[in-house]
């Protein structure tokens, strides 16, 4: 890509304009039923495949810019949404506005009304598995023609095994730096790992600052090219830390534990599992459970473990995952 266009694209993600840009990617705005503004970036062709990406915890539609200004956009409609809390989209200081499924399935729903989508591939990464599976138990599986997830988990279930919680899953890049980044202590609810709550200092800027580094360097399988990198930070400082702590620990404290168990184990559409192996933020073991689980029921999945790839293939080898995606997509 010629440094032309890498700045004409670098001004369309970090600005809220909403006009088409040179190069045909858009941003505009959907409403959800409760009012919550959420903003929309489209790319590709009109005429070809949809597919709607969910970006995870602290991120934002920018993270899947590999994709939308890719060969994909050639051959493949490509829609990506800020979630509520991020990125551009509003940002509600209400925790109730972040804890029922319903509230996340159908932001989802809001956006495929508007952009008209009907057999469309649904692809959620790391946090955002848990909105595309609100989105199926919410609103089913009618308008999807297949779903891929990304080193997704499947629950909210912060209690551990010997207190009825589930096995888990998540690696030390959430255990240890979600809680600095949301101003809260680290760890589940009632340890403080780092001492935060002693020291008085949670809340503390240097600290959210540091937990928002760590969370990212501990992304990738290698560390990424600077220009990445400075750029995921950019935006994940876009989400306030009271929408980190109502994502996860209000989320789960005043919503109950989330078992999204059942609704993996009625999904009939084909599933791609896309992880990589040395993802420290969610384990491998988290995408072979959920293939268990439809597979279980009679469901279809496919699942690629990248070697040596960490939390986000599709940044840190986007010739490879875009490749696998279209290969997929073209074979339903």
């Amino acid at each position: 890509m010629n440094m032309i266009k890498k700045l004409a694209l670098a001004c369309i993600f970090a600005t809220g304009a909403f006009a088409a840009s040179a190069d045909g990617l858009q941003r505009s705005m959907v409403m959800a039923p409760d009012g919550v503004n959420l903003s929309v970036v489209e790319s590709g062709n009109p005429d070809g495949p949809a597919l709607l990406f969910v970006h995870g915890f602290s991120q934002s539609a920018a993270s899947w810019r590999q994709q939308l200004d890719s060969d994909l956009a050639n051959t493949h409609r490509l829609i990506a949404f800020d979630l509520r809390g991020h990125g551009y989209s509003a940002k509600p200081e209400d925790p109730a506005k972040y804890i029922a499924s319903k509230l996340w399935a159908d932001d989802i729903a809001a956006v495929v009304a508007a952009k008209r989508l009907d057999g469309f591939v649904l692809v959620g990464w790391s946090y955002g598995g848990l909105p595309v599976l609100d989105y199926v138990q919410v609103h089913g599986q009618d308008k999807l023609s297949a779903m891929v997830f990304v080193a997704t988990g499947y629950n909210l279930d912060l209690r551990p095994p010997e207190a009825g919680g589930p096995e888990p899953v998540l690696g030390p890049g959430v255990i240890e730096n979600t809680g600095p980044m949301a101003g809260i202590p680290a760890g589940p609810p009632g340890a403080d790992l780092d001492g935060c709550d002693a020291a008085k200092n949670c809340g503390d800027y240097d600290r959210q600052l540091a937990g928002t580094k760590r969370f990212l360097e501990m992304v990738p399988g290698s560390p990424l090219p600077a220009a990445i990198a400075d750029e995921a930070l950019a935006y994940n400082l876009q989400t306030p830390p009271y929408v980190r702590r109502a994502m996860v620990i209000d989320r789960f404290v005043q919503g109950g534990p989330l078992d999204h168990s059942p609704t993996l184990r009625i999904i009939k559409v084909p599933v791609l599992f896309l992880h990589g192996s040395k993802d420290q933020h969610v384990l491998p073991r988290s995408t072979e459970i959920m293939k268990e689980l439809i597979d279980g029921s009679g469901g279809s999945t496919q699942r690629i473990i990248y070697d040596g790839l960490g939390h986000a293939p599709f940044i840190e080898d986007p010739k490879r995952f875009n490749a696998d995606l279209s290969r997929f997509v073209s074979a339903l």
